[in-house]
């Protein structure tokens, strides 16, 4: 029998966070719930706890599968293959470092029977060291808006994990994620799922715990890995944008996202010499949109483009740290 639901989770690196994230997952008052874990060739004892926590909770035994990937893949792969190997109808991705309230599934699957949609937004937790707050996602009735918002990744988040999708959205449409990215890996994929949903739903509460503490997730290390993955996303996008014939339309918004991706890499990696290889990456949108910018971008993208002015870069990057955690 098909289940209502199935849980994705890949697993690499997350010893310290997996029996949490697991424990709130089996402890669901929602039961008809198929689980799928994806070992992407964890190097530390992940799976092995999973599999003591398994254990704890019988009911559920039957309807968890753990693939195991020969190799390190990354995360995108993973989220591939739990797709594959999943049968629900509809999708609920979670990663391993996080956790989840133990009626989300059962709140958020009633309500995409109620409204008959093809997806459900939920509000989520966004837990750091020093504090907490909820982030709210805005869902319009109108197609355009949610399209656009998705898109400038404005009042709708990219992310994966606080949305319940039905299956055939991702697999009539092409809405897989693309297997090279690692990073915006959801981006790209939940562009696709806003554009082909016929119905998508809010629900207003806030059930999944997205935990800023992992130092070995993706989005805490900007390496060369980032700026390759912006520049394949867009490239991607792009196509895709061009296949519907829209991207006239959207012409202006891909302008300005892909301006706001740079001067958050060009910030946020900590390494001189990768933000003068990257320093003409989207030069046109940079020298079109040069009058919106901020002044400490319009410094940044100045000096990261003078070997001789590199050090500057690491200055006001070193500042602007030290006055987001004085003033935060």
């Amino acid at each position: 029998m098909t289940p209502a639901v199935s849980i994705l989770v890949p697993v690499y690196n997350v010893s310290k966070y997996i029996e949490r994230c697991a424990h709130s997952l089996f402890q669901q008052t929602f039961e008809d719930i198929e689980y799928v874990f994806v070992n992407d060739c964890t190097p530390d004892d992940s799976i092995e706890k999973l599999q003591k926590v398994i254990e704890q909770y019988p009911n559920r035994k039957k309807r968890i599968k753990i693939i195991h990937h020969e190799k390190n893949r990354g995360l995108a792969a993973a989220r591939i293959t739990a797709i594959d190997n999943s049968t629900g109808k509809y999708i609920q991705h979670i990663d391993s470092d996080d956790y989840i309230e133990i009626d989300m599934i059962a709140s958020i699957y009633q309500k995409a029977q109620e409204t008959m949609a093809d997806m459900v937004v939920s509000d989520s937790i966004m837990e750091f060291p020093a504090r907490q707050y909820i982030s709210k996602e805005h869902i319009s009735e109108d197609w355009n808006i949610n399209f656009t918002n998705i898109l400038k990744h404005e009042k709708i988040s990219a992310n994966s994990w606080n949305k319940l999708i039905i299956r055939d959205l991702y697999k009539n449409n092409g809405c897989l994620i693309e297997n090279r990215l690692c990073y915006y890996e959801d981006w790209l994929p939940m562009i696709k799922l806003f554009f082909y949903a016929k119905k998508v739903a809010k629900i207003d509460r806030a059930f999944y715990h997205y935990t800023h503490e992992n130092p070995n997730a993706i989005t805490a290390q900007k390496k060369q890995q980032h700026f390759t993955d912006i520049l394949l996303f867009y490239d991607k996008l792009e196509e895709f944008l061009s296949e519907k014939n829209i991207i006239k339309q959207y012409e202006h918004i891909l302008e300005k996202i892909k301006l706001q991706s740079k001067s958050c890499l060009i910030f946020d990696t900590n390494t001189p010499s990768l933000r003068y290889e990257y320093r003409n990456m989207f030069i046109e949108e940079e020298k079109k949109l040069w009058h919106t910018l901020k002044p400490v971008e319009k410094v940044m993208f100045f000096c990261s483009k003078r070997k001789y002015l590199l050090w500057v870069t690491q200055i006001i990057r070193k500042l602007l740290l030290l006055k987001a955690k004085l003033f935060h």
